[in-house]
């Protein structure tokens, strides 16, 4: 059958699985297929079906990417975003989610350890997703799968407040947690959607920007040079973060790591957890606040944090360097991107522009000042 031919009979499956009309369902593959780590932990999805249903003694009606089915992709979200998270509907009607850990660099230990945070987090009556089986990890191939309870409820709009103060308070919550050994003392708090090659510490986000940029050096032209030559030095000089208090952290904490309903959110995506600076979280979720109807949801975040945090002198001194921190790793990644695509990126567009310095520069004083006004 032809490549062509092929893609056809994607869609039409797709078709059949979604409910969606052919059409649609063949642009959200279309969609799907040009995201940028679609392809960094392949696995074959009827084997992966085939294998669940025997390692649990379950059946499946339907598994899919969770971003797949318009019914269960999570606001804002787009085909091809989360190609390894999939639903697993179940004959009886329950519904789990399967994370697949299946690139060159994932480590079984990690997922079995993920499973043990998740753990940890039940026994602290921390709102979190749950295990959704005695023994939730299984290996597929030598690659680790892990599975939990689908929530319902979908993402928090985050357009209110309240939702931006949930939150906050749940990483408040979050960074107080006691100290523990074993998969809770692991270093955590980079991101991993770029296939596993850069976990650990944030200071590794650092190192995966850097990548980015390394990858497409040969390719850059006149047009885009200055921005490369910018990104490269911003990331050479970026604080890492190191030094600060430290806590059990998350390694993506803002709305699209949240599910359920506000006043009872619980927060997935537990991947890149461990101990770390605990900065660097809630830093992303002013810098995400900031990005709506910004003073509001600013004053929100820190007076849910303050109700369990007081933060130190020298991370408030330090909160204008963190603030870039995952923009800059979002801004190299964007970089990469476009010269992938064979486009040339400016000096004022993404998440990292000429003006982001002395933007963090306001939001932390913003920040800063929000703690002197904090209602009583």
């Amino acid at each position: 059958m032809t490549k062509q031919g092929s893609f056809k009979r994607a869609a039409r499956e797709r078709a059949r699985a979604t409910g969606q009309r052919y059409t649609q369902a063949r642009a959200d593959l279309e969609t799907a297929s040009r995201q940028e780590f679609v392809h960094s932990r392949p696995f074959e999805q009827a084997k992966l079906k085939a294998h669940l249903e025997e390692h649990f003694g379950i059946g499946i009606t339907s598994i899919l990417p969770i971003d797949d089915d318009p019914a269960t992709r999570p606001r804002d979200s787009w085909p091809g975003h989360y190609p390894s998270t999939l639903i697993v509907k179940h004959v009886d009607g329950q519904q789990w989610i399967a994370r697949v850990f299946s690139s060159s660099a994932d480590r079984v230990s990690r997922v079995r350890d993920d499973a043990e945070i998740l753990q940890f987090l039940a026994a602290h009556d921390f709102p979190a997703e749950r295990i959704a089986h005695d023994d939730p990890v299984t290996v597929l191939d030598g690659k680790g799968i892990l599975v939990t309870t689908f929530i319902d409820g979908g993402r928090p709009s985050a357009g209110s407040p309240a939702v931006w103060y949930e939150l906050a308070d749940l990483l408040g919550r979050l960074h107080t947690l006691p100290a523990a050994g074993g998969a809770v003392a692991r270093d955590g708090g980079a991101e991993e959607t770029d296939g596993g090659f850069h976990v650990g510490r944030p200071k590794q986000d650092l190192a995966a920007a850097m990548s980015f940029l390394v990858s497409v050096e040969d390719d850059v032209n006149a047009a885009a040079r200055e921005k490369f030559d910018w990104l490269r030095d911003q990331v050479e000089n970026a604080d890492d973060a190191e030094g600060l208090p430290e806590a059990f952290t998350h390694s993506n904490y803002h709305p699209w790591a949240a599910v359920g309903e506000p006043g009872d959110l619980a927060i997935v995506g537990w991947a890149g957890s461990g101990r770390g600076p605990r900065l660097p979280a809630l830093a992303w979720l002013l810098r995400t606040a900031a990005e709506g109807s910004g003073s509001a949801n600013v004053d929100a975040v820190m007076h849910g944090y303050r109700e369990h945090v007081r933060l130190s002198d020298e991370e408030l001194d330090r909160l204008p360097s963190i603030l870039n921190m995952r923009a800059l790793w979002l801004g190299c990644l964007e970089f990469r991107m476009a010269i992938n695509d064979g486009r040339s990126p400016t000096m004022d567009e993404g998440w990292m522009r000429s003006g982001s310095p002395e933007y963090a520069e306001r939001l932390a004083a913003q920040a800063t000042a929000s703690l002197q006004n904090r209602p009583r």
